[in-house]
C-alpha cells in the first residue's frame, strides 16, 4: 500500500523535498545576511594632509557579543590601545589594558578565565580582576597583592648607580587600567577616553535600543581615511544629489531623490524643526526622539532627518523617513519608517588603525518583512557606502577649509564640525605619549 503511495505521489514529494532543500538555502543566506568586504586595506598609507587626533573620546564597538563566549579571552589593538577583552564565568564582560604589570606578557594571548571576574597572565600566573583592574593574590582571594616595581636608571645609555642598573621605585599595589564595558543590541562597546576626569565619569551612554525588530544581518566595510570623515556625511546635505541618487548601477531611468534635515539636540527648536508632513512619520519620530534624548546626552548628540523617494521615468514616489542619530564620535543609530515597514540600522566607526577604520551596519527589520527584502535593504546601504568610500579613500583632509556661508549646506557644515571637534578634547596629548613609546 505504502509502495503505491509513494509511486502515485512521487512527484509531489519530490517537489517537496526539493522547496524545503531551497527554503533552507534562502532560510541560512538570508535570515542573517552577512556582507564582509574583502579587501580590508586598499591604500592605507596615502598621504591625508592635516588632520586633528585619530581617536576621538567615545564609545566604540570591539566585537559582536556571539563572538566572545564565557571564558573567551581576546586582545584588540584599536583606537591606539592594546586591550584584553574577556567573559567571565559569571557571563559579564570586562576590559583591562592588555599586559601584565608583571613582566609585560600580553593577557589577551593565552591569558586565562579565572573564577568569576579573574584573568590569569599566561606567563607567570598572576590574578587580576576584571572589576577594579587590581592585581590580587589569586582568582579566590581578591586581596590586593603586595608588590615593589623597579625601572631602569636610564636604559637607553645603560648606566648604573652604585654598580646597580635598575632601582626600586614603589612598594605597594598595582592595578591595570579598567575599561567600561556595555554589552548592548548585540555588540560590545567599550569606553576610551584620553582625559583622565573621564575615565570612569562617562558623560553618555550608548543607545539600548529595546526594538521589537528582528537582527537580521550585518554589513563590514573597511574605509582608508581619517575618522571624522565618515560621521561629517551626517552634516553633509548636497553629497546626496552626487553620490547617492543610483537605485541601479545599470540603469539612470529608476534614482534615488533625497531631502534632509540636520539638526543639534540641543537647539530649542528640534522637535519644530524635524516635524513631518506626514502624520504617521511624525508620530513615530517625536516618539523616537523623545525615547532617546535627554538632558544628560543631548550635548553630544546630532539629529537628522532623511526623507527617501524614488524617481521611476520622472514620478517621485515617496519610499521612508530616517530618524538618525549621531551619538558621541563613533555611532550612529537610523530609525527608518514607512507605510510598509519599520527597520533600525545601527552603525558604528571603529579606527583599527589611524587611517584604517572599519564601518559597520547591523540591520533590525519588522517581523513580517521578507528576509531578502531586509537582506536587499542592507545591500544597498552598502552600495550606498562604497559611493563615499571612493571619496573617502582618496582625499585630504580638509583642515583649511573653503565655506559658502549663503548656503544652508555649508552653514551646516560648519557648525558640525564645531559641534566634533569637543570629541578631541585631551587626545592630542595622549596620541603624543603613545607615539613617543618604544615598542
Amino acid at each position: 500500500m505504502f509502495h503505491a503511495w509513494f509511486c502515485e505521489n512521487f512527484y509531489l514529494i519530490l517537489s517537496t523535498i526539493g522547496f524545503g532543500a531551497l527554503y533552507f538555502l534562502y532560510y541560512k543566506k538570508y535570515r542573517h545576511y552577512i556582507f564582509l568586504q574583502k579587501d580590508q586595506a586598499p591604500n592605507p598609507n596615502k598621504p591625508r594632509g592635516k588632520c586633528p587626533p585619530f581617536y576621538p573620546n567615545g564609545w566604540y564597538r570591539l566585537l559582536n557579543s556571539d563572538e566572545l563566549k564565557i571564558n573567551d579571552v581576546k586582545h584588540f589593538d584599536y583606537c591606539g590601545r592594546n586591550v584584553v577583552i574577556f567573559r567571565g564565568t559569571n557571563a559579564k564582560v570586562y576590559a583591562l589594558d592588555a599586559f601584565c604589570s608583571h613582566m609585560g606578557a600580553n593577557l589577551g594571548k593565552g591569558g586565562v578565565v579565572k573564577n568569576k571576574s579573574c584573568i590569569q597572565c599566561p606567563f607567570h600566573g598572576w590574578v587580576f580582576d576584571g572589576e577594579t583592574g587590581n592585581c590580587v593574590v589569586s582568582s579566590d582571594n581578591l586581596s590586593r597583592k603586595q608588590v615593589d616595581q623597579f625601572e631602569y636608571h636610564d636604559i637607553k645609555q645603560s648606566k648604573n648607580i652604585d654598580g646597580n642598573y635598575l632601582y626600586k621605585c614603589y612598594s605597594g599595589n598595582v592595578n591595570l587600567k579598567k575599561y567600561h564595558v556595555r554589552e548592548l543590541n548585540g555588540t560590545i562597546l567599550v569606553w576610551f577616553d584620553s582625559r583622565p576626569e573621564f575615565q570612569d565619569n562617562i558623560p553618555y551612554e550608548p543607545f539600548d535600543l529595546n526594538v521589537k525588530l528582528d537582527y537580521r544581518g550585518e554589513s563590514i566595510n573597511f574605509v582608508n581615511c581619517h575618522i571624522q570623515e565618515i560621521p561629517e556625511n551626517g552634516a553633509d546635505i548636497r553629497h546626496f544629489d552626487f553620490l547617492h541618487t543610483k537605485l541601479f548601477t545599470f540603469t539612470s531611468l529608476i534614482k534615488f531623490e533625497w531631502k534632509m534635515l540636520s539638526h543639534r539636540a540641543t537647539e530649542d527648536d528640534l522637535f519644530e524643526v524635524m516635524k513631518h508632513k506626514h502624520e504617521f512619520i511624525n508620530e513615530f519620530k517625536m516618539k523616537v526622539l523623545k525615547t532617546y534624548i535627554n538632558d544628560s546626552n543631548k550635548k553630544y548628540i546630532n539629529v537628522i532627518s532623511l526623507d527617501s523617494y524614488v524617481k521611476i521615468f520622472g514620478w517621485k514616489f515617496f519610499l521612508f523617513n530616517a530618524t538618525g542619530f549621531q551619538l558621541g564620535p563613533a555611532l550612529v543609530y537610523l530609525f527608518l519608517k514607512s507605510k510598509l515597514f519599520e527597520v533600525t540600522f545601527a552603525q558604528s566607526i571603529t579606527p583599527l588603525k589611524k587611517f584604517n577604520i572599519r564601518v559597520t551596519h547591523r540591520i533590525f527589520a519588522s517581523s513580517f518583512l521578507p528576509y531578502f527584502v531586509s537582506a536587499f535593504m542592507l545591500y544597498s546601504e552598502v552600495q550606498q557606502l562604497f559611493s563615499d568610500m571612493l571619496i573617502w579613500n582618496n582625499k585630504t583632509f580638509g583642515s583649511k577649509l573653503t565655506y559658502n556661508l549663503k548656503t544652508e549646506a555649508d552653514r551646516n557644515l560648519i557648525s558640525w564640525r564645531n559641534w566634533y571637534a569637543r570629541f578631541y578634547e585631551g587626545c592630542h596629548e595622549f596620541e603624543q605619549k603613545q607615539d613617543a613609546l618604544d615598542w
